[in-house]
């Protein structure tokens, strides 16, 4: 059976913060709870020196519609799993309130899923997944009523695609939720079964030294001062890949036969099953922003330029239905000229109509089908979708709040009593001083 897919293209009227708000009615999404409801609205709210997230008033808008339908909402990201500007609660609401994310820009609070350290979480098992048994989830979406999951579709250097999935399986976890979905304490692919190499450590020249010596968090790698500079307890070892940026300098090096990448997009469904069985399904709901489509995550500290043009803004409570719509439509799009798609290290040609966008934008190919048909086999979701057009609601239900009592004429008109302009004609050369043609014209 196909599910409904709901979406508006790219073009306006209406406005994307609009689309959103019509597709949370027109999709069904005000279902999703009842009045007094908690509401957990998960979002991302960018890396530091990100530029490429949702903006805040897609998400406020959002936070509106609750409202008027009953709900109490609060939007909620949740910790990162290693090195980043999220690492901790309190860099979370840096980070977030850095690029707009506040109550106040919000109307609603801002909550760290996971607490200060990650640890609030919720051991949920999954039922006929492809490689997990459970998952951990973030222990204040796990407790709302319903969750309403606002996604800006884009690409991600390891997951290939970021879409709904993505932000259910990834952004709902805890931080030993993520550390398991990535694998990094996979029994044959995960950070244990890593080869160490002491030796390759050059100690002090290294110019991340300091920061590499204060990574781990269980005290399983240390740095001394003479040879073999690192130091490394497996038995201490918790698996958490804070000590990542130690594969590049080659004092870890991963299993030959490692999987782990092929297989880490189809384990973020796995926790996506798990997370959407734990809230009901029908206490989920979707909206896929499908706009200012970058290469990779909003989870990198910069965002490069655009590799498609915008697609629209879809709705939906089937999260394999609503992401393959998004990659279906990407595939037939061709790419933006001078984008990632066109870098001649890339193989195939990624940049032309009907070629799979997100599958061949890594020097390595890697399929962008593995969380939908993860998705269909641990029983997600249903890759096949009717893509329904939205209409677009009467004017007067979207149309801007007057933000004052009465209209801005009445109270400049009592400025103006005190302090009125002047008309001043004189300001005004009689005769310009360039002809339009002048003007027009293109500089020699």
């Amino acid at each position: 059976m196909s599910s409904k897919v709901y979406y508006f293209g790219p073009r306006a009227p209406p406005s994307d913060v609009v689309k959103g708000q019509r597709l949370f009615e027109v999709a069904g999404l005000n279902e999703c709870f009842n009045k007094g409801d908690s509401v957990a609205v998960k979002i991302h709210c960018g890396e530091w020196d990100n530029t490429g997230y949702m903006r805040p008033s897609f998400i406020a808008a959002i936070v509106e519609t609750v409202k008027e339908y009953g709900g109490d909402p609060f939007v909620v990201d949740t910790t990162t799993c290693y090195l980043a500007a999220r690492g901790t609660g309190l860099d979370l609401v840096k980070t977030a309130a850095r690029n707009g994310f506040t109550s106040a820009t919000l109307g609603c609070p801002f909550v760290v899923g996971d607490g200060e350290y990650g640890l609030s979480e919720v051991k949920v098992p999954v039922k006929g997944g492809i490689l997990l048994k459970h998952a951990y989830m973030a222990e204040a979406i796990a407790n709302a009523d319903a969750l309403i999951v606002l996604t800006h579709f884009k690409g991600h250097g390891e997951g290939v695609y970021g879409g709904a999935i993505k932000n259910i399986g990834i952004g709902c976890s805890s931080k030993q939720g993520k550390s398991m979905i990535h694998m990094f304490q996979h029994p044959h692919w995960g950070w244990l079964a890593h080869e160490f190499h002491p030796e390759k450590c050059i100690g002090k020249e290294c110019p991340i030294y300091d920061r590499c010596g204060e990574s781990c968090p269980s005290g399983a790698f240390t740095l001394a001062e003479g040879k073999p500079y690192a130091r490394f307890d497996r038995d201490t070892c918790i698996g958490c890949y804070e000590c990542g940026l130690r594969i590049p300098c080659g004092v870890f090096v991963r299993p030959k036969d490692s999987r782990r990448e092929e297989y880490f997009p189809a384990v973020i469904a796995d926790a996506a099953k798990a997370y959407v069985e734990h809230m009901g399904r029908d206490h989920v709901g979707l909206i896929n922003y499908a706009i200012d489509i970058a290469p990779s995550c909003d989870c990198v500290q910069h965002s490069d330029a655009w590799i498609l043009p915008n697609l629209g803004v879809f709705g939906s409570k089937d999260a394999v239905a609503i992401d393959t719509a998004c990659l279906d439509l990407a595939d037939k799009s061709p790419a933006v000229p001078g984008s990632r798609p066109f870098d001649e290290e890339l193989t195939g040609e990624p940049w032309m109509a009907g070629h799979e966008k997100f599958t061949n934008i890594r020097k390595v190919p890697l399929s962008q089908w593995t969380s939908i048909n993860g998705g269909i086999l641990n029983g997600l979701g249903s890759a096949k979708y009717e893509l329904i057009e939205a209409e677009p609601g009467p004017p007067e239900r979207y149309r801007a709040p007057r933000l004052r009592e009465h209209p801005p004429g009445y109270w400049t008109r009592k400025a103006f009593a005190i302090c009125r302009p002047r008309v001043d004609p004189d300001c005004y050369l009689e005769t310009p001083r360039a002809t339009l043609e002048e003007l027009q014209r293109k500089p020699e």
